[in-house]
């Protein structure tokens, strides 16, 4: 089933308490107990509560529990609740009782035990972040720097460095007291290399800095011992790096002991230093730093050292110092560098070499520079490099050839004319006996890189057609992964630029498909979906979709043959008639070759058959919302083309009647003597706009969306835009629309984020666009005439044969992210409505957790969090009746009331309250809604979207009801 990140369902937050609760209660038995292996068992369970349920009700109880278990419990019992808030520390900030929670923990400092003292440390330690002024724990980490005992003397160490990292209090105290144990005869070797690394936290104000940075000079001078001197130099580069000083003193610095150290260890760890410092701070560099680097790196012996270098530079390089740094590459020193070690015999060497070459290469075309040398350079130097790294299996040589193949891709970017050289060389690899010689590791990576050029300019690739032939042929197709045949496959789909394959090539991939293996045929299956092969992911489908072990499995892969079938339709994909298991299915009936209106609604009873049995795919895990509602819009826009089509065939069957030229020549109006179709032609606009908003939703409801998948709705939004503008601009004459249409168009087409498929579509739209426009301004006398009708018929032809493939999030996504919300007041039963007086208003507190998958912020990052309360008056009291009568309004006169905040997350946690007033007694219907806002200010409706009831009642009206029933009870 597709891989797919859903966005969150909507959830019941008062059944999600309860759970919460019952798991605490369940949890706080377990550290009740009088075995040692349950409180363990129960105490190691925290953490996973904490990110199934991430509240700070919940977190702040956890929390005060154990922390009462560790006042009292047993050293290991310590022991493990200090891995918990080690585990939990992003957690911590929701603590509401910090001082009780502190004062239980901080009791066990004054033991006799100096383990449990040395718990103790480590654990106020992992706690920081929530007590970094407490001066009582910074008074105990320093009384504990003075102990006898060697595990408190570590416990303080780790204590010390993390208050330093957070207390400017702290740090600014400690740096003395640190300077004077670290000149201490008696202090330990070992203490004072724990001690060195605290003093890189001393960065909150300069002094402080500036104080840390002399104690570590003063060490260099007084240690020079190895492990002395790489840990201080590391020390004052993470310093420099914090604090922002003496950067380019830093800088020099490691330059000097680069240039004069005999030791190999500390130029290595130098070298990472200036790596670190080329990535965080390269518009600080200097020519002369480079230069240092280069002259370096054409005398030292080690190739290892050369590496280091190289590193450092190809940082620089692709960085800002680039436009900063007055790089002259004619007869410079990192030319010579590039001109030393691109034909290095160590392939890792000289595959940086090629990398930093690469860089400077696509730099200065970036300055339109005249630099047809190096270009050449870096061409001859990648063609080697990958034909020398793809003769050796090694771990080594596989590194090597991956980053020259990158460079490759960046380099077919930047010059397309040299695409054609690069494919041929990756090409003839993969031809030279790829049974003995290649590994299908290597051939993975060509082939990947080829897809990558293919990508961007798919005509390279039309040269190694036959190539690519002979490899998938039954001779040498024996001997090739499955994995390789299914890339391979993906290059032939690239080459068809959205086209039907021939008949030989669809033979030949049908033949090549891994067809035993089904997880690699259903590979085939997504990308011949994404590039418009629907004829061939039919056959595939037939033959792998039996092959599954759960139905949900079954009815996806069934789903995605039917809508296969209706796009291969609608394509004319297919030219005989299809058997498969279910039946026959014949699409080459001259009616439907003849009859486009037959032909779509054929396709669409596949479509609706397909999205039928997507939603009996859906399981709990995987609800599949993007792919139903993507392939329901898609189907909509079918429809309303099909519709299109029938109102142009009521104009040549319908005539105007008699009177329709009086009644024109009355409204003023010529056009309107073809009532009938100009309604028509109206109805069908305002679909096209309510679809359009439709796809529009859809696109901001795809967080998670690649920047392909995002592209791709983008022209289907576009796409029924434009048909809106046509029809408007054939009704009106005005053509302001078609033009900002035609504009957007042309952009798409040239978007680097669109496979050869859709930007095939996108040249579609913007054709027709620069159609209309020649129409429209060829015949001003503003009358529907049959060339209008012919070019509306003509539009949605083409549109129709020309259609999009499905995106990549269809299958699969990299990014998952999800708001999951709590509520309170909560009613006891879900059912019931949250009770509130008319003289009062409702306090509503929302609070959320942001969660992420496996890879956060991959393709885009939350910056904030927008959460809309609205409230609707479903239905009125008595008393609220009469008001209203007496005003003259109804209750829908009454309006919503409309709260919004905007909420930037802490650790992933947002809360934040709503004072709703409610102005008349009655139910109301309250909604919250969360969306997200990424980085560049974009809001994506994301959800999810809680519903609860709240009933506004009059507390006087009622007790005079009560007095009125009582006093007819008496009488």
């Amino acid at each position: 089933m597709a891989n797919n990140g859903t966005r969150p369902y909507d959830t019941n937050t008062s059944s999600q308490e309860q759970d919460a609760n019952s798991a605490l209660i369940e949890l706080d038995k377990g550290l009740r107990s009088q075995k040692i292996g349950d409180q363990c068992e129960a105490v190691v369970r925290f953490p996973r509560l904490f990110e199934k349920y991430p509240f700070p009700i919940l977190v702040n109880s956890a929390l005060l529990k154990l922390a009462e278990v560790f006042r009292a419990g047993s050293n290991f019992i310590r022991l493990c609740i200090l891995r918990v808030t080690q585990q939990a520390e992003k957690h911590l900030d929701k603590v509401l009782n910090v001082d009780d929670f502190i004062r239980r923990i901080f009791s066990v400092i004054h033991s006799n035990d100096p383990i449990a003292r040395a718990i103790t440390l480590r654990t106020l330690g992992s706690v920081a972040s929530i007590i970094t002024e407490k001066t009582t724990v910074h008074h105990s980490i320093v009384v504990s720097l003075d102990s006898h005992d060697a595990i408190e003397v570590d416990a303080a160490v780790y204590a010390a460095q993390r208050f330093a990292a957070r207390s400017k209090l702290f740090s600014a105290s400690i740096c003395d007291r640190i300077a004077q144990m670290i000149e201490k005869v008696e202090t330990p070797m070992e203490l004072k290399l724990q001690l060195i690394p605290i003093l890189q936290h001393m960065h909150h104000d300069a002094e402080t800095a500036a104080k840390a940075r002399t104690v570590c000079l003063l060490l260099l001078k007084s240690y020079p011992a190895k492990r002395f001197v790489m840990l201080t130099l590391h020390t004052m580069s993470k310093l420099a790096i914090h604090a922002l000083l003496d950067i380019t003193q830093q800088i020099s610095l490691l330059l000097n002991y680069l240039e004069n150290d005999p030791r190999k260890t500390v130029k290595i760890m130098v070298l990472k230093d200036l790596q670190m410092l080329a990535c965080k701070t390269p518009h600080l560099w200097v020519a002369e730093n480079v230069e240092v680097l280069c002259r370096f790196v054409l005398t030292t012996p080690f190739v290892s050292l050369k590496e280091g270098v190289l590193y450092v530079l190809t940082e620089l390089s692709s960085s800002i110092s680039m436009d900063l740094l007055p790089f002259t590459l004619k007869d410079s020193a990192l030319l010579k560098v590039c001109q030393e070690y691109s034909y290095h015999e160590n392939v890792s060497l000289a595959a940086k070499t090629v990398q930093l070459m690469t860089h400077l290469a696509t730099h200065s075309g970036s300055k339109e520079q005249n630099n047809m040398d190096l270009r050449d350079d870096v061409k001859a130097a990648a063609q080697t490099l990958i034909l020398l790294s793809s003769m050796n299996s090694s771990q080594q040589s596989q590194v090597a050839l991956k980053l020259s193949l990158k460079c490759v891709v960046k380099m077919c970017s930047k010059f397309p004319e040299l695409c054609i050289d690069f494919v041929d060389t990756m090409a003839n690899l993969l031809q030279s006996n790829p049974a003995h010689s290649l590994s299908d590791v290597h051939m993975a990576l060509v082939c990947d890189s080829l897809a990558a050029v293919g990508s961007t300019n798919s005509a390279a690739l039309e040269p190694i057609l036959p190539i690519l032939m002979d490899i998938l042929s039954a001779e040498q197709g024996n001997f090739i992964d499955p994995s390789v045949k299914a890339r391979l496959c993906t290059l032939l789909f690239l080459m068809a630029h959205g086209e039907n394959l021939p008949e030989n090539l669809h033979n030949l991939v049908m033949q090549a498909a891994p067809q035993g293996d089904a997880w690699q045929a259903y590979r085939v299956v997504r990308q011949a979906m994404r590039y418009q092969q629907y004829h061939i992911a039919v056959n595939l489908l037939c033959s792998i979709k039996n092959k599954v072990a759960s139905e949900h499995f079954y009815f996806w892969l069934s789903g995605l043959h039917d809508l296969c079938l209706g796009d291969s339709l609608l394509t004319g994909a297919l030219n005989k008639p299809h058997q498969c298991d279910t039946g026959t299915t014949s699409i080459s009936s001259q009616s439907t070759k003849n009859n486009l209106s037959s032909m779509i609604g054929e396709a669409l009873t596949h479509y609706q058959r397909g999205i039928s049995q997507l939603q009996a795919a859906t399981t709990q895990n995987f609800r599949l919302q993007f792919q139903s509602e993507y392939c329901t819009l898609r189907c909509e826009l079918v429809q309303l083309h099909q519709h299109l089509c029938q109102t142009c065939s009521t104009f040549q069957t319908c005539p105007p009647p008699a009177i329709a030229s009086a009644m024109a020549v009355t409204n003023s109006r010529d056009i309107s003597r073809c009532g009938p179709v100009i309604s028509q032609l109206l109805k069908c606009q305002n679909s096209y706009s309510n679809l359009s908003q439709k796809f529009l939703d859809l696109y901001q409801s795809s967080f998670d969306a690649d920047p392909a998948s995002l592209a791709n709705m983008q022209l289907l939004y576009t796409s029924s835009e434009l048909m809106k503008a046509v029809i408007n601009t054939i009704l009106t004459g005005q053509t302001r629309e078609t033009l900002t249409l035609d504009k957007a168009s042309s952009f798409y087409v040239k978007s680097p984020h669109l496979c050869p498929v859709s930007r095939c579509f996108a040249k579609v739209l913007q054709t027709i666009a620069q159609n209309l426009n020649q129409l429209v301004s060829s015949n001003n006398n503003n009358k529907l005439t049959h060339q209008h009708i012919a070019f509306l018929y003509n539009s949605i032809k083409q549109l129709i044969q020309t259609s999009i493939g499905y995106p990549r999030y269809f299958f699969q996504t990299l990014q998952t992210t999800q708001v999951k919300l709590a509520i309170s007041p909560q009613p006891h039963n879900s059912t019931d409505p949250v009770l509130l007086q008319q003289d009062t208003q409702l306090t509503l507190k929302v609070e959320g957790v942001v969660q992420h998958g496996n890879q956060p912020d991959f393709y885009r990052q939350v910056h904030a969090v927008m959460v809309n309360v609205t409230s609707v008056l479903r239905s009125h009291s008595h008393g609220s009746a009469a008001t209203l009568a007496a005003s003259g309004k109804k209750i829908q006169d009454v309006p919503p009331v409309k709260l919004s905040k905007t909420l930037e997350p802490q650790n992933d946690y947002f809360s934040s309250s709503f004072l709703i007033a409610l102005p008349l007694p009655g139910f109301y219907n309250l909604t919250i809604k969360a969306l997200l806002i990424d980085t560049d200010g974009l809001i994506w409706k994301t959800g999810p979207r809680i519903t609860m009831s709240v009933k506004c009642f009059d507390d006087i009206m009622q007790r005079q009801q009560v007095m009125r029933s009582m006093s007819w009870t008496t009488s």
